[in-house]
């Protein structure tokens, strides 16, 4: 008797831990869980602005000229939760960059932030000790690369605690084209990254290093904010290929990523096509790692986008790719 209540017990379980997956998946959109301590001040205004995740082709001219600028901005992270960034050029992520292999880079950071601050180009191939280097508040740094490898890379600032200046913002995308070019497609850039919050005297949520520390996020995102590819999701056509650019920022939660009911016909480890997977349900990606995936879906529909490690859904890393003339239902909240 007591082994068939195990075994029960065990059936129970997986009933339920099943169902609750389903609901994030199958459902589509979750309610994102709210903070558990509020600040005791009146929250600071923060308005969202939807991040555009739609990227364009390379410029065609051989020196890409960058400048990334160091910020200090309030920015919500996720509805009522304003939370203060460390950012460049004024987003989370920061703008994703387009360039092709084989172009020359002349790059330059200027720092308008209150501490040190740095850049990390995982694109480039470059001393760390004389170009990675931490600069002071008001200054820049300049230096030129060669963009030799495809993909899609991290770029970030790399100032200890690199955890907490990652935690805080301080990250985006550079695709980098094969020099042969791309077939057509519609393309989206995702970033993914976490935020670990605690409320300030402020107004404002700020960085929770004991819970970056312990992974434990409050939050885990696609370009910078939770679910916000719900109400406005992202759209392809019946029959149009589509291809998605990933990178995971991290800090530290690896990425499951997938399209519910749907499989990419193609997949390349941090965007590099000679790293061609075929029919991939999911892809891992690790913190700093990125991914190029190409699909093509049949049937006009809403295809939830996530991390298939599902404690995360529910957290923010939730989006819809709308394909057709379809809209979104009362079922897909919850």
């Amino acid at each position: 008797m007591r082994n068939r209540s195990l075994r029960w017990l065990g059936l129970i379980t997986l009933i339920v831990v099943s169902l609750t997956a389903l609901t994030a998946c199958g459902g589509g959109a979750l309610a994102v869980a709210q903070p558990t301590v509020a600040p005791t001040v009146p929250l600071v205004k923060a308005p969202h602005q939807l991040f555009d995740a739609s990227t364009k082709p390379a410029a065609p001219d051989k020196v890409k000229e960058i400048t990334l600028t160091v910020e200090d901005k309030t920015l919500e992270v996720a509805p009522g939760v304003p939370y203060e960034t460390w950012t460049f050029n004024g987003t989370v992520p920061g703008p994703t960059l387009r360039v092709r292999q084989g172009d020359q880079v002349k790059f330059t950071l200027v720092n308008n932030g209150k501490m040190q601050h740095s850049i990390d180009f995982h694109a480039a191939q470059t001393p760390w000790n004389i170009n990675y280097k931490s600069i002071n508040p008001g200054d820049r740094l300049s230096f030129d690369w060669t963009a030799n490898y495809p993909g899609v890379f991290m770029y970030h600032c790399g100032t200890p605690p690199v955890i907490a200046h990652l935690a805080n913002g301080m990250y985006g995308a550079i695709i980098v084209e094969p020099a042969e070019g791309l077939p057509p497609a519609k393309e989206y850039a995702l970033v993914q990254s976490e935020f670990y919050t605690q409320p300030g005297n402020d107004g404002m949520f700020h960085y929770d290093g004991g819970k970056a520390n312990s992974i434990q996020p409050d939050y885990v995102v696609f370009n910078g904010y939770a679910n916000q590819y719900q109400e406005k999701p992202l759209t392809a056509n019946p029959g149009e290929r589509v291809r998605f650019w990933v990178l995971n920022a991290g800090p530290s939660v690896f990425s499951a990523f997938h399209i519910v009911g749907t499989v990419f016909d193609k997949a390349y480890a941090d965007g590099n096509p000679k790293n061609v997977q075929s029919g991939m349900q999911t892809v891992t990606i690790p913190p700093g790692g990125g991914y190029m995936v190409e699909l093509t879906v049949p049937d006009a529909g809403l295809y939830p986008i996530v991390t298939h490690a599902f404690a995360h859904p529910g957290k923010g890393a939730l989006g819809l790719l709308q394909v057709g003339d379809v809209k979104a239902d009362a079922s897909m909240s919850h």
